[in-house]
């Protein structure tokens, strides 16, 4: 017996019978064949194969009747017929002995048959049971067979009773018309009103009741053309033509793999990307709210190690991005001591720069302040597309999250100066290394190395195996390239910049005093970290001098800790104050003079400029030995 499976246009199974003669003369002729790829399933759930049709439900979220429910209906419905199986294969007529059952039971034949053998034929497999509602609705709406009218319910308003059944020739002009008048920032709503009106020619009518409505020859409706512009071009395509190729690679696309599989070594790619502190700092001087800073940090693609911090005010600026390279090229132990911050060289181990360094193309792409006396300066910059944050994920994805919150405009004021925010950000910095999780980033070897799966842990493992494509930098060359200039002033009491004063004790270790000293006040080239005015650094002969800040009286050391801006802010009061002060002078020497005359009636300037003669000085000597005779009685 044979079972002859059709899948179109509605499966059901043919059953033939063959003697045995005829059966082997069949496989000895080839008329018979095995098959050479033996289906699990019938041909109508071939598509099927290899699923696990377990969890099919699982995305029928809103079935009423589960797949797995009708599958054990048809199985029950053919019971009777497995039980008597070995009855129903050797009866004269299978067919017949199915049908009977089937009428008694009130099943359709063909239906029962179908299942019946299906599941005897294909491993009884409870699943090739499965109904194939998936195909509903799969036939082709086009064939002229369907030219006759438009299926389904009628509108109920009888101004839309003009929809039909599109022709190829009225689907082709849809999909031609989307082409011409699609575009970015085009919803189709506009692309089928401007195709009604020039491609295909409609003509718009009144009713009696002032009601308008489109005319004109093979009008598809929005819905309508809406179905066959989805239909054509897909879903993605035409989102991705509403609202361009970075959204649609943002939530559409399919992923090319992870953004750490293109490098393997530390500082191979470094990426850099800035934020805005949420609250405002205190000003230094008159305590009020200053503007945001701005923080740039750069990242570590093979670890995810925060490497440097920079900072600016009001805005993300070169200035930021300058001393996060800066930051990124020196030993941090030596970087945290400028803010007063204790830590060990495994807190933070990275020294050096990138060979590859990847950032937006705001303030960042300019040159650092030292770049023309910089031959090898970063060797390449890699600048991302505008408004492309996948370019840079993993620095934008380290950032910080901010819950917006609705309502009026408000703001958050920091009992922080900017200096101490500074600080406060350099040990958020130092927290995100040790607790960022990087086990997305670990290889097999690092999980049986027991490699911690945080950014220090993965550091640690690839540095330890000589994988650091850092290029070395010194701290004096890494002060030229990337820290703003100034000019300061050297007397013999000390280095001025404005009105803070600096020692003068390393110039004396060095043995060049008086070379600085000699010429009374000279100018000298220096160098400041904006936000950290306790140690600036000058440049003499070629030698790159660090001078530390120094209080006029004893007084508490973090009086020093300010930014340049709160020392510009300074220098301005004590400007204004010395206006103040010389105008107070010559009122309280003036009152003074007043008071004395006025008490003595005598004039503050009475004294008369005489020459002087010998006769003069002889008398005056005269007077004087008098005057000692009558005090003491001796000549």
């Amino acid at each position: 017996m044979f079972a002859f499976f059709i899948s179109r246009p509605e499966p059901h199974v043919k059953l033939y019978m063959l003697t045995r003669p005829e059966f082997e003369a069949g496989l000895a002729q080839g008329r018979i064949q095995s098959a050479s790829n033996a289906m699990s399933l019938p041909p109508h759930l071939a598509h099927l194969e290899g699923i696990n049709l377990e969890t099919l439900d699982q995305r029928r979220t809103h079935a009423r009747v589960p797949l797995k429910e009708h599958v054990e209906r048809r199985l029950l419905a053919i019971d009777f017929l497995l039980k008597n199986e070995e009855a129903v294969l050797s009866a004269p007529s299978p067919e017949r002995f199915i049908s009977a059952h089937a009428r008694g039971c009130g099943k359709h034949p063909d239906r029962l048959r179908l299942w019946f053998i299906t599941y005897i034929t294909f491993g009884r497999n409870m699943w090739s049971l499965l109904p194939v509602f998936f195909r509903s609705g799969h036939w082709d709406r086009t064939e002229a067979v369907h030219e006759a009218g438009s299926l389904g319910r009628p509108s109920s308003s009888p101004s839309n009773r003009r929809a039909r059944r599109l022709s190829p020739e009225v689907i082709a002009k849809i999909v031609d018309s989307y082409a011409a008048y699609s575009g970015p920032g085009r919803t189709l709503h506009s692309v089928y009103i401007e195709a009604m009106a020039r491609y295909f020619g409609a003509v718009v009518e009144r009713d009696p009741d002032g009601r308008r409505r489109l005319v004109g020859v093979d009008l598809p409706t929005s819905d309508q053309y809406r179905y066959y512009v989805h239909e054509h071009y897909g879903l993605a395509n035409v989102q991705r033509t509403l609202y361009g190729e970075a959204r649609y690679r943002r939530r559409f696309a399919a992923h090319k793999g992870k953004f750490t599989q293109g490098v393997g070594n530390l500082y191979e790619a470094v990426e850099s990307d800035g934020y805005y502190c949420e609250d405002l700092p205190k000003g230094y001087v008159d305590g009020s709210a200053l503007g945001a800073i701005s923080v740039v940090r750069s990242i570590d693609t093979a670890s995810g190690l925060r490497l440097g911090i920079g900072f600016s005010y009001g805005s993300e600026s070169s200035e930021a991005y300058n001393a996060m390279h800066f930051c990124t090229a020196i030993s941090k132990k030596k970087f945290c001591e400028l803010f007063d911050i204790e830590i060990a060289e495994d807190d933070w181990p990275n020294e050096g720069l990138p060979t590859r360094y990847i950032h937006d193309r705001g303030p960042g792409i300019k040159a650092e302040p030292g770049a023309p006396r910089a031959p090898d300066a970063l060797a390449i910059r890699e600048m991302t597309p505008s408004g492309s944050g996948q370019s840079k994920a993993l620095v934008e994805s380290a950032q910080r999250r901010r819950v917006k919150l609705e309502g009026p405009a408000t703001r958050v004021v920091s009992d922080l100066s900017p200096y101490h925010m500074v600080r406060r950000e350099i040990r958020r910095l130092l927290a995100e290394n040790q607790s960022a999780n990087t086990a997305a980033r670990m290889t097999p070897e690092m999980i049986r190395m027991g490699v911690f799966p945080n950014p220090l842990g993965i550091w640690k493992f690839l540095n330890d195996r000589a994988r650091n494509d850092a290029k070395p930098v010194s701290f004096a060359e890494a002060v030229r390239r990337f820290l703003p200039g100034t000019v300061v002033q050297v007397t013999r009491d000390g280095a001025w910049l404005k009105e803070q004063r600096y020692g003068l004790e390393p110039f004396e270790e060095a043995g060049v005093i008086d070379k600085v000293v000699g010429k009374g006040v000279a100018s000298f080239p220096g160098y400041i970290y904006p936000f950290c005015m306790r140690v600036i650094w000058i440049d003499v002969e070629g030698e790159l001098f660090e001078l530390r800040a120094v209080l006029a009286i004893r007084d508490d050391p973090d009086l020093l800790n300010r930014s340049y801006s709160d020392v510009v802010e300074e220098a301005g009061i004590l400007r204004v104050r010395e206006v103040e002060r010389r105008q107070h002078q010559e009122a309280a020497q003036i009152e003074q003079v007043a008071a004395f005359a006025a008490e003595t009636g005598q004039s503050w300037y009475s004294s008369k400029r005489k020459p002087a003669r010998s006769s003069t000085k002889a008398r005056s000597s005269s007077d004087a030995r008098d005057i000692r005779y009558l005090a003491t009685g001796k000549k």
